[in-house]
């Protein structure tokens, strides 16, 4: 994609390019955090769901993930994606 085209109406030309989606993330997070808030957030989906610090613990632990930098993460983008997730996770019928 990324290319250009040129369209004529009317007697005019408009030159229309596609634009490249920005990037959201950094390109040093790691792909592994992405499936781990995946897992925390089926696990807070069960009945028998622990407290959320405990599946987060867990997680980590069962992941190998670095504790010190998917804890920042989630600092850093949980307070923007985490409470959508948790609310989900915790709404009934879903």
């Amino acid at each position: 994609m990324g290319g250009s085209r040129t369209v004529t109406t009317r007697g005019r030309k408009v030159t229309v390019t596609a634009a490249t989606p920005a990037r959201v993330e950094s390109p040093d997070v790691n792909p592994a955090f992405h499936r781990a808030i995946l897992k925390i957030a089926l696990e807070l989906k069960k009945p028998s769901a622990r407290g959320y610090d405990a599946i987060v613990e867990t997680t980590i632990q069962k992941m190998r993930l670095d504790p010190v930098a998917f804890r920042r993460y989630l600092g850093e983008n949980g307070a923007r994606n985490m409470s959508l997730l948790l609310a989900a996770a915790r709404g009934v019928g879903l």
